[in-house]
C-alpha cells in the first residue's frame, strides 16, 4: 500500500515519509498502523516483536500493540 500510492498521506503522514523511504533503507520496512495511519516500524528479533514508534504512544495504544505483537511473534515462531 505504501509503495503503490505515491502520496498516500491519509495512510502515511508526510512527517514519517523520510523514515520509511530513504536510500539508506532499500528494503521494505515493516510498519504498524494506529487508527489507519502509519505510527511506527517493527521487527521480529529473538522471538519478540520490537517496536520503533514514530511518535509518543498512549498507554492504551502501547497495550494494544503489545497484545498484537505477542500474536504476531507467535505466528513467526
Amino acid at each position: 500500500m505504501l509503495l503503490v500510492h505515491a502520496r498516500a498521506t491519509g495512510v502515511l503522514p508526510d512527517e514519517f515519509r523520510p523514515r520509511i523511504f530513504t536510500s539508506k533503507l532499500p528494503f521494505s520496512m515493516h510498519t504498524f498502523l494506529l487508527d489507519g495511519a502509519v505510527a511506527g516500524a517493527w521487527r521480529y528479533e529473538n522471538g519478540r516483536i520490537e517496536l520503533q514508534p514514530f511518535r509518543r504512544l498512549t498507554r492504551a495504544e502501547r497495550s494494544e500493540l503489545k497484545e498484537e505483537g505477542e500474536r504476531l511473534a507467535a505466528f513467526h515462531a
